[in-house]
């Protein structure tokens, strides 16, 4: 989006964090459509990881909007991409 000139920096990061939070619903929707019984086997700790998650996503938003200046937040996001795309190739 910011290379196409679509958006600034911090709607990007907006946008983004909305496509996680949908992806990442999609994904446990798929799995409860495929099967429902198997819902029930998630790891005890999901809860834990999904609070993290939203305190982590509440911090960073703040964060994001309000504290850091655009040159700032492409580098984290650049550091979060490039730590995804490591991950993505190697694990």
């Amino acid at each position: 989006m910011m290379l196409m000139g679509w958006a600034n920096t911090k709607t990007a990061a907006g946008v983004s964090a909305v496509f996680i939070l949908v992806n990442s619903a999609a994904g446990l929707a798929g799995r409860l459509y495929k099967d429902p019984h198997q819902f029930s086997i998630l790891p005890g700790e999901v809860w834990v990881w999904i609070s993290v998650a939203v305190i982590g996503g509440i911090f960073g938003s703040m964060l994001g909007s309000r504290r850091f200046d655009s040159l700032t937040l492409r580098y984290v996001l650049g550091g979060v991409l490039l730590f995804a795309s490591v991950k993505l190739i190697f694990i």
